[in-house]
């Protein structure tokens, strides 16, 4: 529930990057932010591997399920749990181009900076690296890089359009 709450609000983050950023780079931009929202899309559709695998558990457990059912059952397990690890790894993937290409489009917005753009640019481009890593190698371990970038460049970006805003509301 936290997962798909914290997806959320980076939804919200997304947008609030274009709406800001539109003026700079409109392709860039739009791009960027519809590339951001279709992967945290992907992720959540990720966060929810229980309503798959529940009815496989209870059908395991079930009382009367043979030795070969169970068998059966694991193979199955197995499978769907590697659907939605396909689907994490590729959300892991699609987010970072969106960030950098906002990236892209803050390198020529007065408001964020070179130095910001540049870290956007860096992290996108690390997580986007360390996602195709993973989709090549089949480990999930170095997904978390790409996880804690995410959460980096949302609280770092998040706090500078804090800040935005409340220049803007405070020169009205």
């Amino acid at each position: 529930g936290l997962y798909l709450a914290v997806i959320i609000l980076w939804v919200t983050s997304f947008l609030a990057l274009y709406r800001t950023l539109r003026q700079s780079d409109l392709a860039a931009s739009l791009f960027g932010s519809v590339l951001g929202i279709f992967g945290l899309a992907v992720l959540a559709v990720s966060a929810l591997p229980h309503v798959a695998t529940a009815p496989i558990s209870d059908l395991y457990h079930a009382s009367g399920t043979s030795p070969e059912d169970q068998a059966a059952l694991v193979l199955i397990w197995q499978a769907t749990q590697g659907i939605f690890d396909a689907l994490l790894a590729v959300g892991l993937l699609i987010v970072p181009i969106g960030i950098v290409l906002l990236g892209m489009a803050m390198l020529r917005s007065p408001a964020f900076g070179r130095g910001l753009a540049r870290f956007s640019i860096v992290l996108g481009l690390v997580g986007a690296l360390t996602a195709a890593f993973d989709i090549v190698a089949g480990t999930s371990q170095i997904a978390a890089i790409g996880v804690l970038g995410l959460i980096v460049f949302h609280l770092v970006v998040g706090w500078r359009l804090y800040r935005l805003s409340r220049l803007a509301h405070d020169s009205i």
